[in-house]
């Protein structure tokens, strides 16, 4: 009989744009190849609580559980990983992801729920672990884990990265519920490499994937892209942590989606001294819409002690490069950086404003495992919070002499206070008659959508029989758009038109027959 593991995706606000969890589906897939039975509970897209953990543990009856999380939500991630425990005792729950691969004593020693630690690399590493439980060696063998060997914490051997990744399968979107990321019009993500060979002092991503890249084959790659872009979904995210790392192998991907003739507008991530005309036109070709840069600062003192190896006239050429070929630049900046003041955040916003109309601002965060959190004392930044639940970018938590943490919350929630004002007046501005443009419409229409499915998500509303527990049964279109209108607050003629849009999509599925009326989602 099949041995049975439940992966679980954490709560994580819906409002910071979530794509499908990647790692999990990359791990579920390798894991059903290799014979086991999976199933991913994704408490993103579905209300969690305490009796559907009961729920699952009892009819799903896993052997074991894994659970993965960002820093900001690994307390939550602990506390789910206790109800399962306590629904029952006897499943054997593992950890995963970049915050417990650098915090895994704390995590073993604080948390009697957890069992067992994988660290980096998942894949190969859970395998052995499970094949070892099952009885098939012995752990101190297995080597990337952390576990409880009485009162001792043991931490095993590193385990090397996995040197040839095309042994991985392409993970299966059967696995989760593509459907509501899609009604939510968020992108899916997928990888063409793994590694990075930077080694920026605020990011752990090459601790976790190695400085050393690794490819995926290009027919691999096309294969999986191509694969999504059947799906119905608005974008693909290709979210290497490099993906313009080698110009030859990036060009012959883009060749390969234009010889398949797939039309699929895709984003992707590059360092600005990674970029050329060549390049560039090669990803329009095929379907590039944006790509996003890491300037980080408009200072270069800043940029050298963070060791990010850019120029601002790089940064410069890389946009304009990006506006020839008619891509749309997008640029990122790290506000409370090591060497910050109030002159050089005025000098970085100045700068962004004439790089490109997308442009964010994200206050500094030094997570577990990156040098800034190792070393914070010599780069003078005070770090004012240890508590993981304040990792969530809503708020400074790190501060220094030069830059106050007051200043970091006041300057970002300036300019996203500016975003949400200028989407309110949009909103309202429809909302009296007045005229919006093309794009200004667009806007508007995401973000009722957004705002109407994430309504219906968070609630559960299509995830129960249609409402009966919420005001009895469902007997028709009618009295199901008006069940919608009052949960969801919006006028019965809004209701109608967001959810019919639904249907169109081929998001939510209707049937209506001698049984009843039934919605569900696909």
């Amino acid at each position: 009989m099949k041995k049975k593991i439940v992966l679980i995706n954490p709560p994580y606000p819906l409002e910071k744009m979530p794509s499908p969890h990647l790692g999990l589906m990359a791990l579920g897939t390798f894991l059903k190849r290799e014979g086991y039975d999976v199933l991913i509970e994704d408490y993103v897209i579905n209300p969690y609580s305490r009796e559907r953990a009961g729920k699952v543990a009892v009819i799903e009856r896993p052997d074991y559980i894994g659970i993965t999380a960002a820093t900001m939500n690994i307390n939550r991630a602990l506390e789910i990983a206790g109800d399962y425990k306590n629904a029952d005792a006897g499943i054997v729950t593992l950890a995963g992801g970049p915050h417990v691969t650098f915090d895994s004593v704390n995590i073993l020693r604080n948390n009697r729920q957890i069992d067992y630690v994988v660290r980096g690399e998942g894949e190969i590493t859970a395998l052995g672990l499970l094949k070892t439980l099952e009885g098939k060696g012995n752990l101190e063998d297995v080597a990337g884990i952390s576990w409880r060997k009485g009162s001792e914490i043991v931490e095993n051997r590193d385990r090397p990265f996995i040197s040839d990744i095309n042994i991985l399968p392409i993970p299966s979107l059967t696995l989760i519920e593509a459907s509501k990321y899609r009604a939510l019009g968020l992108p899916i993500n997928m990888i063409t490499s793994r590694g990075c060979p930077y080694r920026c002092i605020f990011c752990a991503g090459g601790k976790i994937s190695g400085h050393k890249v690794r490819y995926y084959d290009v027919s691999r790659v096309v294969d999986e892209f191509e694969n999504i872009s059947r799906q119905g979904v608005s974008q693909i995210n290709i979210a290497d942590d490099l993906f313009t790392s080698s110009e030859e192998r990036c060009i012959a991907i883009c060749s390969e989606i234009v010889r398949r003739k797939i039309v699929h507008p895709w984003t992707a991530f590059a360092r600005v001294d990674t970029v050329s005309e060549r390049l560039l036109r090669s990803m329009k070709e095929a379907g590039c819409a944006t790509l996003c840069f890491g300037i980080e600062s408009a200072t270069q003192g800043i940029l050298d002690i963070i060791r990010k190896k850019i120029t601002p006239g790089l940064c410069r050429r890389a946009v304009e490069l990006c506006r020839d070929a008619g891509i749309e630049p997008m640029t990122s900046f790290i506000i409370g950086l090591p060497g910050e003041t109030p002159e050089t955040v005025e000098r970085a916003f100045q700068f962004s404003r004439e790089l490109s109309d997308k442009r964010g601002y994200h206050r500094l965060a030094p997570f577990p495992g990156t040098e800034l959190r190792e070393r914070a004392g010599y780069y003078g930044i005070r770090i004012l919070s240890d508590n993981w639940d304040d990792y969530d970018a809503n708020h400074a938590i790190t501060e220094s002499l030069t830059y106050p943490a007051s200043e970091a919350d006041r300057v970002v929630g300036e300019f996203n206070g500016s975003i949400q004002k200028y989407v309110d007046g949009l909103v309202h501005k429809r909302g009296r008659g007045e005229p919006l443009t093309g794009p200004e419409d667009d806007i508007v229409n995401r973000v009722r959508t957004f705002s109407f499915v994430a309504r219906i998500i968070t609630g559960g509303l299509l995830d129960t029989d249609n409402g009966r527990g919420g005001g009895g049964p469902i007997k028709d279109f009618r009295n199901f758009i008006e069940y919608l209108s009052g949960e969801t607050g919006f006028m019965p003629s809004e209701a109608s038109v967001e959810f019919e849009r639904l249907v169109a999509s081929g998001c939510v599925k209707v049937l209506n027959d001698e049984t009843g009326f039934r919605v569900s989602w696909v």
